[in-house]
């Protein structure tokens, strides 16, 4: 009788111990994943906020041409941003009045027409977007947004 007192006693210890331990553990490895989640979402935040962009087009004046049945519009992008961004149409979405413009028909180039997959900070790019048919006269809407889900939206008359 007088050993079983302090056997269990022992037994309730290391069982107290264990599962300090196993508790101690999983507040470990729960406050790490936190840490790292406030990491990556960290991360994500500071590159929207390096990454920004203007549409700088006269809303009243819009360059457009026709050709082969094709109505080109002309829009400006400016990077005001510290850090490059892809400027091309695997990146960059376009929308104009509610309806996505399809990347086959969006060319992106530099103010010189020269073909560019980036553009970078205080850089000024074109995004030409070609329609099947001409817009009607009258306000219209466009959006354009980067790979990061920055966006920027212009309304423009016709």
């Amino acid at each position: 009788m007088g050993a079983g007192g302090p056997a269990s006693e022992l037994i309730m210890f290391i069982v107290a111990v264990i599962v300090a331990g196993t508790v101690a553990g999983a507040l470990t490895y729960v406050t790490n994943d936190i840490a790292h989640g406030i990491n990556d979402k960290g991360s994500l935040l500071a590159d929207k906020l390096r990454t920004d962009f203007a549409i700088i087009n006269d809303p009243l004046n819009i360059p457009n041409s026709t050709s082969t049945n094709q109505y080109n519009y002309t829009f400006y992008i400016k990077n005001t941003g510290k850090t490059q961004f892809p400027f091309n149409p695997n990146a960059v979405q376009v929308f104009i009045d509610g309806d996505i413009v399809p990347p086959s028909n969006l060319t992106f180039t530099d103010i010189n027409n020269n073909t560019i997959t980036y553009l970078n900070p205080y850089e000024v790019g074109k995004i030409v977007v070609s329609l099947s048919g001409p817009l009607t006269k009258g306000s219209h809407r466009i959006v354009v947004v980067l790979e990061n889900g920055e966006r920027r939206s212009l309304i423009f008359k016709i």
